[in-house]
């Protein structure tokens, strides 16, 4: 273009390339939307009852300690979730308390477990960490043995309800809670 300066073919060159980038984006913005609506207020998920899971693993628990107590090993069995894993405490203590038995408790052994945090962390898992004390007593032992473990939980909601998927525990104890 003669007779316009560089500096003014810049410019001008710039308005255009944005008022056409300004007309195609609006032209793109009076499209049509293909995507869906969202679904009515009805269809929305429902909000997650954090209340009922609680209660839910608070029965599993009460469950396995009853079961430990009477020696039912099929009903703590129904707690666990398909391909389950549990790490138990190591320990001598735990060791010949294990090779005491072929079962996995000795018989008249008894277990007091105590929650100290339970999550929900979805609608299909939670977990659950805590302290437990076994009491049983040795053969031929003239007083019974007592054992703690901390414990990490993994709950799995399954078609049957909420199952224990995975356990690890630990013969030391928990950390205190920091101070603040």
């Amino acid at each position: 273009m003669p007779g316009i300066p560089l500096v003014q073919m810049a410019l001008a060159r710039r308005f255009i390339a944005t008022g056409l980038a300004v007309a195609a984006a609006s032209v793109a913005a009076c499209q049509p939307n293909d995507r869906p609506a969202p679904p009515p207020q009805s269809e929305q998920p429902a909000a997650l009852d954090t209340a009922a899971v609680r209660a839910a693993i608070d029965s599993l628990r009460s469950d396995y300690e009853q079961a430990v107590a009477s020696g039912n090993f099929d009903k703590m069995a129904t707690s666990l979730a398909e391909g389950a894993v549990m790490v138990p405490p190591g320990g001598p203590k735990w060791d010949a308390m294990f090779a005491s038995s072929k079962l996995p408790f000795p018989p008249g052994a008894t277990i007091d477990i105590t929650p100290i945090e339970v999550r929900v962390l979805s609608p299909d898992w939670a977990y659950e960490f805590g302290t437990s004390t076994l009491t049983y007593k040795p053969t031929g032992a003239a007083t019974a043995e007592t054992m703690n473990d901390t414990y990490l939980v993994l709950f799995r909601k399954t078609a049957g309800g909420w199952k224990l998927f995975r356990e690890v525990a630990s013969s030391n104890r928990p950390p205190a809670a920091p101070t603040r």
